[in-house]
């Protein structure tokens, strides 16, 4: 099925917005349309998916530039399985000194990807249609390595669908998924016109990982106890409190927030491409995990616990890196007491890429 969309405009929130610059359905292609990977792995279109990725796994292909700005490490890979490693850097932290949900989204989308990948035949390809995370208890704080395990438990001439799992470095769960894939078949999968290798992370990016992570807020606990959830996103764009570390180091910005409302930025850049030489996934899911959560916070009394419980992405469209910027608009569409949600959406260039509705429960204050 095609699925079109009317160009998007960047909508505004009702509230505090940012005024100077700052730190930092379906698969939408016709029938007539072949998919384009990047060049830079347009040779591996020749080999059977599975041994592709041990060649780029083994150092024989080279790496896309996302391996280098997450610190993966591919631990082992068979048909319709795959097993990859993340560090947990003090870098992929949200506000409260734990890991980002949405880090386990970006663990997962790479490993549902290769797991697929693993199966296809020479000069097939595949995209992500769909990504769902439920998180498993509160995330842990930096430290051990996780791993994100994904196995292929149905596939047809047109689509794949996987499961998959986060662990600690205890074999603890922390989160789980499962995930949609459309399939293309060999000869339907083109390499883009040019054949350079794509430049890649941006100097420094992958090193910064192994450097402890910067402090979250400049104040205390206490002080934040007496902020509404909207006063401490509104802080943030004033310039008093800093975003949290993955926002820094992914450079995602909190451009707008209001009541039930928030507007993020993603500058686009070729350190986040994957193998098949698009954004990769993960990177929209983790925007789209800030975008819901922070919507939420928004509505968040002082003293409120916030917890993610998990997210939905349905991608609609392939994010070129050429450059521009992701957007992602969180809106709050339920506001309970003690669970709300919200949807995400998500464009690039004016173009709607991807949906998404996250889950978060909410502990009022005593």
């Amino acid at each position: 099925m095609t699925t079109t969309q009317q160009p998007a405009t960047r909508p505004a929130a009702r509230g505090r917005s940012r005024t100077g610059s700052g730190p930092g359905g379906g698969p939408g292609m016709t029938r007539g349309q072949r998919a384009q990977p990047g060049a830079f792995e347009a040779g591996l279109l020749a080999m059977p998916g599975l041994e592709a990725l041990r060649a780029i796994g083994a150092g024989r292909s080279p790496q896309p530039p996302i391996h280098d700005w997450s610190g993966r490490r591919l631990v082992a890979v068979q048909h319709g399985q795959a097993s990859i490693a993340m560090p947990a850097s003090g870098w992929f932290c949200g506000p409260k000194g734990r890991l980002h949900p949405g880090i386990f989204a970006f663990l997962l989308d790479m490993a549902h990807l290769h797991a697929v990948v693993s199966t296809l035949p020479a000069g097939a390809g595949c995209t992500t249609a769909e990504l769902s995370v439920t998180v498993l208890g509160e995330p842990p704080p930096s430290g051990a390595p996780i791993t994100g395990r994904s196995r292929v438990i149905y596939s047809d001439e047109r689509n794949a669908l996987t499961e998959g799992l986060v662990t600690g470095q205890a074999g603890q769960p922390l989160a789980h998924s499962t995930s949609r894939y459309f399939l293309f078949a060999p000869g339907t999968v083109a390499p883009r016109p040019g054949g350079e290798t794509p430049p890649g992370t941006p100097p420094g990016t992958g090193a910064m990982l192994g450097e402890p992570g910067p402090p979250i807020v400049p104040a205390g606990p206490a002080h934040l106890q007496q902020l509404s959830g909207l006063e401490i996103l509104e802080a943030q764009l004033d310039g008093h409190i800093p975003a949290a570390p993955i926002d820094r180091y992914a450079g995602i910005r909190l451009m707008a927030a209001g009541d039930g409302q928030v507007v993020f930025s993603l500058p686009v850049h070729p350190g986040l491409v994957q193998e098949l030489g698009t954004v990769f996934g993960g990177v929209i899911a983790l925007l789209a995990k800030s975008a819901t959560g922070a919507a939420v916070q928004t509505i968040a009394p002082a003293g409120t616990g916030y917890t993610a419980l998990d997210l939905k992405v349905n991608f609609l469209r392939p994010a070129r890196a050429e450059g521009g910027e992701l957007i992602a608009t969180g809106s709050v569409t339920h506001r309970g007491r003690r669970l709300s949600i919200a949807n995400a959406v998500i464009t690039c260039q004016g173009r709607r890429i991807a949906i998404a509705t996250g889950t978060t429960a909410l502990a009022p204050p005593p």
